[in-house]
Order: C-alpha cells, then sequence, then structure tokens
C-alpha cells in the first residue's frame, strides 16, 4: 500500500508529528495508531486536505473504517485518511488530544476523539469553509 503524501501536523504543544496520507478505503494490518480523516481535492499545483477528524485506534484494522462517525465522514465528503503508527496507548491518547487542541475538526463535535452513539449531525465544510 503506497501512501498519497507525507504531512506534518503540529500539536497545541508545539511537537510535531510526522503522519502518512492514504485513500480512507485503504485496508490496513492491526496496529495501533492516531489518525486524521481528511478531504483531499486538487488545487492548481497539486493536491490540499482539509482535517475532518482526529482520532485514535488500538487496532487499525478495524477502525477508523467502521466508525461511528462514518456518517460525517461520508456526508462532507472525506476520502483521505492520515496515519501515525503509535503502539502505546497512553501517547496516542496524547498525540490526539495535542492535536485537537490545535486544529477543530467538524467531526470531533465534542472535541475529545471518542465516540459517542452514532449520529449523523455534522456541519457542511465541503465546499464551503475550506
Amino acid at each position: 500500500m503506497a501512501s498519497l503524501a507525507a504531512a506534518t501536523f503540529t500539536g497545541q504543544s508545539g511537537e510535531a508529528y510526522e503522519f502518512l496520507a492514504y485513500d480512507r478505503d485503504t485496508e490496513f494490518k492491526s496496529a495501533g495508531a492516531v489518525y486524521v480523516v481528511a478531504i483531499r481535492y486538487p488545487v492548481q499545483d497539486g493536491y490540499t486536505y482539509r482535517n475532518v477528524y482526529v482520532g485514535e485506534t488500538r487496532d487499525l484494522a478495524d477502525s477508523p473504517l467502521t466508525h461511528c462517525r462514518t456518517a460525517c465522514f461520508e456526508r462532507i465528503g472525506a476520502n483521505s485518511l492520515f496515519v501515525r503508527l503509535e503502539g502505546n496507548a497512553a501517547r496516542r491518547q496524547a498525540i490526539a488530544k495535542d492535536l485537537l487542541g490545535r486544529y477543530d475538526p467538524p467531526c470531533n463535535g465534542d472535541q475529545d476523539g471518542i465516540c459517542e452513539y452514532p449520529s449523523t449531525e455534522c456541519p457542511l465544510v465541503w465546499p464551503l469553509g475550506l
């Protein structure tokens, strides 16, 4: 599986985190990871991304592909996934919290990266609000 791009996201703390981008339908092996769901869209000199969700998982093979916020992702056209492998659960949670402190992804309505009961409510950000 080839990545689409590499990106560095900086958390509220100022720490930089390296991620690789993949199509959202990519199948992954089981591994712990921090991930960012995004909309990939063309611009004049290539592609750019609009981040819509930050989360973490102990099993990338299962989540976020069967994520409880899938309705939000699909409603706004999310088609990409940035992944940073991280086996340590406490470190994954800390990275996700740090990124959430800096970014305001629309599908993180509760701002903690944790799913509650699935909902189809999600702000419209595509194509507006990029």
